[in-house]
């Protein structure tokens, strides 16, 4: 996949994501009107926690775009790998309230988790491709 086509489609993602938490802020499905929206709310909630990944694709996809296609190449592959695991365990987690301190379903807890160590994971591989390839190239 090419730089630009990975930017785009993220950039989508986050639209839809914003999109996502604006329907959950605005509670739309509450007002008793012709739609009727029978629990929707928990599918936009696990929307919005898989959609939140677009928002570090997108800003990562923005700072490799200048970058060597090196650069781009591993942490592209690394967010093959990386995505797909992390929809599978925020999918098969529960998604009932769980008993802990936050208050928050189990899928949340974890797309937080995956998603944050997703960060981590891609700035290492960002920073150490890069300068990896510059000392190659200057040698």
């Amino acid at each position: 996949m090419t730089k630009k086509k990975v930017f785009i489609i993220s950039a989508t993602g986050v639209a839809l994501f914003i999109l996502g938490i604006l329907f959950l802020m605005n509670d739309v499905c509450s007002v008793d009107t012709w739609v009727r929206c029978y629990d929707i709310d928990e599918y936009v909630d696990l929307l919005a926690t898989l959609l939140m990944y677009a928002i570090p694709v997108f800003t990562f996809s923005l700072l490799t775009y200048k970058m060597r296609e090196e650069v781009f190449s591993s942490w592209l592959l690394f967010t093959y790998v990386w995505i797909p695991f992390s929809f599978a365990v925020v999918l098969f987690s529960s998604s009932r309230q769980s008993a802990n301190i936050v208050g928050l379903s189990d899928q949340a807890i974890f797309g937080v988790f995956t998603w944050g160590l997703y960060i981590l994971i891609s700035l290492i591989i960002i920073i150490w491709k890069y300068f990896s390839t510059r000392h190659s190239k200057s040698v």
